[in-house]
């Protein structure tokens, strides 16, 4: 009767373990599946091919492992806390606002990317600069380079994000990033007393108008601003030390 009660208990085990390991498989596979479906509305169009939607798909697949590690390190942290975009990047910061994109679009002017195109037609074999690539490689560039420069608008307004002591935001002198110049950069700036390029001298915007800390070059936020300011300079001509 002894043996009889542990081959049971063991049996109750074993069914209760097959039962949360393919519960975690199902739950994988869903997660995966919003994934997809996320990328597929917000970085491919409708108007995409198929072919387009199945290398995007291939590629989340690739970053689920990624994507698993951004989500489990946001679970364990607190709910007000800002956690890491599960993306194509590491750089991404998300304050829960799944819509700040469109948010940010509607906000600010931000230029239109440069249409690429060009590059799928004439010769495509290998050894080609261009014979590889497909218009979901286009899709990614664009989407990858607007969402840099949408984040460089977000921070560029909100003094919060720029650290601000006392409430300045970039905007406040530059309305939509203008009279920044950046196509005469590097030049002298009299401000610096040296020659700078747009870097320092976003850096002493912040230390100066905004009362802020000064950003590193690494910086996420640095280089998402440059992109933005660098962005509205589409069009212009580069004449570098222009004053």
């Amino acid at each position: 009767m002894k043996y009889t009660h542990i081959t049971f208990v063991a049996f109750l085990c074993l069914i209760l373990a097959a039962g949360a390991f393919f519960s975690a498989k199902d739950c994988e596979a869903q997660r995966r599946g919003r994934l997809v479906r996320a990328v597929q509305e917000n970085i491919v169009p409708d108007k995409v091919d198929a072919a387009a939607s199945a290398v995007v798909e291939i590629v989340v697949e690739a970053n689920a492992p990624k994507a698993s590690a951004a989500d489990a390190k946001a679970d364990s942290a607190p709910t007000d806390s800002v956690r890491e975009f599960p993306g194509t990047s590491d750089q991404w910061k998300d304050s829960l606002d799944t819509d700040w994109i469109e948010k940010e679009r509607k906000s600010h002017m931000i230029p239109k990317h440069f249409d690429n195109r060009s590059v799928l037609r004439g010769e495509q074999r290998d050894g080609h600069a261009y014979g590889r690539y497909t218009k979901a490689d286009l899709l990614l560039w664009e989407r990858e380079t607007e969402r840099l420069v949408l984040e460089g608008s977000r921070i560029f307004h909100s003094a919060e994000l720029l650290g601000s002591t006392n409430g300045t935001s970039c905007d406040m002198c530059h309305p939509d990033a203008s009279n920044t110049h950046a196509e005469t950069y590097p030049k002298y700036q009299v401000q610096l007393g040296r020659a700078a390029i747009l870097r320092d001298m976003i850096n002493w915007c912040l230390e100066n108008p905004c009362r802020a800390e000064p950003m590193s070059g690494d910086d996420p936020r640095m280089r998402a601003m440059e992109a933005y300011i660098q962005a509205h300079s589409t069009g212009k001509v580069v004449k570098y030390g222009k004053h």
